[in-house]
């Protein structure tokens, strides 16, 4: 799962990564990610452009990863709260 557009994630991956950031980054790339209604066609073939990517890998980058613990409260009083965990990728830009 690659993150789209000008995602703070796929900022940093581009960043790091400038294969990457050439082949995700890209002003057509955003402006397909970008939109609230997809295409009515695809301008580009999106998968071949992922699998390229990934078929040229040849390193891996650490990503700093985090978890938050939410608690959650059911809908009726009487029944006791629980807690999940969620995990997210935290990066930071500046």
């Amino acid at each position: 799962l690659s993150p789209a557009g000008t995602h703070p994630v796929a900022q940093y991956l581009g960043s790091v990564d400038g294969r990457y950031g050439a082949a995700f980054l890209d002003p057509p790339w955003r402006e397909l990610f970008g939109r609230s209604e997809p295409p009515p066609t695809e301008p580009f073939n999106v998968v071949g452009r992922i699998l390229a990517y990934v078929a040229g890998a040849g390193a891996t980058h650490p990503l700093p990863v985090a978890e938050a613990m939410l608690t959650c409260k059911h809908k009726f009083p009487d029944e006791d709260s629980y807690q999940k965990f969620v995990p997210f990728v935290g990066v930071s830009l500046a």
